[in-house]
C-alpha cells in the first residue's frame, strides 16, 4: 500500500488519494506494483528502480536533475540474513522509496510522529531517513562487543561456548556490516558532493554529517572486525596449549616407563650365565629398584615442574 507525505512545516501523512501539486515537496513509499503509477517518475526511471531495489548492494548514481539509488540495510536481530532492500529517488521535490517491505513506512511514521525535520525539504527528510537508518547502530555494535568479550572469557577460562564455528560468524557477520558501512559512507560522500546542485548549501552540510557519522560506525566496526581476529588467534593459542599439556604428559609417562623398560629388557634375555638369574630374591629385587627409579623421577619431574 502507497504511504504519501506532505512537507509543510514537518513531515505530514496524507490519505491516499489525495492530490498533489506540482512543487509541492512530497514523499512517498511504493512497492514494485504501484512504481507504475508514479506519472511524474519517466519510464526509463520506474525501470532503472525496478532493476535495483532488490540488489543487495548499497550505492548511489547521480543524474543531471535526480539522484536515484538503493540500500541494503543489513537486519540486527539476523546479520546473516537477507538484508531489508529497498531503492529510492530524489529530485528537488520528490522523495520517493520503492520498498515491497515495511522498513521505508517505519522509519518515515518515526520521522513524522518525532518531528525532527529542521526544514521542510526532500534533503532534510533524506538526511534524517539516513541518520534513522543508523540511530541505533552504535547499541548494536556494543551489544557485538559485549558478546565478543563473553566469548573471550570463555576461551581463557577453557568454556564449552568457544569453538571455531563462533568464531567465523563473528567475522561474517563483522564483514557485511563493515561492507555496509563502507557503502553508506560512500553514498553520503557521494549525496554531500552535489554535483547535480539539488541540495542548498545547508543540506550538503547536513549529507556530511551523516558522511561523519557513517565513518565512526565503519572505525567501530572495524575495530570489532581486529577484535575477532584476535579472538580467534587466542582460541588457536589455547588450542596449542592444550596439545602442548597434552603431548608433555605422554611425554613424561614415556621417559618416566623409558629406565623400566630398559631394566626388563636387559634381565629379559635370559641368557644361561647371566649374573643373577638364579638369585632367589632377583625378582623381588628387581621390583624394589623399578619402584626406586620411579619415585626419584616423580620427584624429579615434580622440582622441574614438569607434572
Amino acid at each position: 500500500m502507497a504511504h504519501l507525505y506532505f512537507l509543510h512545516n514537518r513531515l505530514q501523512a496524507a490519505p491516499a488519494g489525495t492530490p498533489i501539486d506540482a512543487d509541492q515537496p512530497v514523499v512517498e513509499v511504493l512497492n514494485s506494483l504501484e512504481i507504475g503509477e508514479a506519472c511524474f517518475l519517466s519510464s526509463e526511471t520506474r525501470e532503472s528502480l525496478r532493476s535495483i531495489y532488490t540488489v543487495e548492494n548499497t550505492y548511489l548514481d547521480v543524474f543531471p536533475h535526480c539522484l536515484i539509488g538503493s540500500f541494503a540495510v543489513p537486519n540486527k536481530n539476523h546479520i546473516l540474513f537477507d538484508p531489508l532492500c529497498f531503492a529510492f529517488y530524489f529530485d528537488a521535490t520528490h522523495l520517493v522509496f520503492l520498498d515491497d517491505g515495511t522498513t521505508c513506512a517505519r522509519v518515515l511514521e518515526e520521522i513524522a510522529s518525532q518531528g525532527v525535520l529542521k526544514q521542510p525539504t526532500v534533503g532534510h527528510c533524506l538526511f534524517e531517513f539516513m541518520k534513522m537508518l543508523m540511530k541505533n547502530d552504535l547499541s548494536f555494535l556494543a551489544d557485538l562487543e559485549d558478546r565478543m568479550e563473553d566469548v573471550e572469557e570463555s576461551i581463557i577460562d577453557r568454556g564449552k561456548n568457544a569453538n571455531s564455528r563462533t568464531m567465523l560468524t563473528f567475522r561474517r557477520k563483522l564483514l557485511r556490516i563493515d561492507t555496509y558501512y563502507q557503502q553508506l559512507v560512500d553514498m553520503a560522500s557521494g549525496i554531500a558532493e552535489n554535483e547535480n546542485g539539488l541540495l542548498s548549501k545547508e543540506e550538503s552540510r547536513l549529507f556530511l554529517v551523516a558522511e561523519r557519522q557513517a565513518e565512526r560506525l565503519l572505525k567501530r566496526s572495524l575495530t570489532l572486525k581486529e577484535y575477532s581476529l584476535q579472538l580467534r588467534e587466542l582460541y588457536q593459542t589455547q588450542i596449542d596449549l592444550q596439545q602442548n599439556n597434552t603431548m608433555q604428559f605422554f611425554t613424561v609417562i614415556t621417559t618416566l616407563f623409558a629406565p623400566l623398560t630398559l631394566l626388563t629388557s636387559w634381565f629379559g634375555m635370559n641368557f644361561t650365565n647371566m649374573p643373577g638369574l638364579d638369585w632367589r630374591w632377583g625378582y623381588e629385587a628387581i621390583i624394589a629398584v623399578s619402584v626406586i627409579i620411579v619415585v626419584i623421577e616423580i620427584i624429579i619431574f615434580k622440582r622441574k615442574k614438569w607434572l
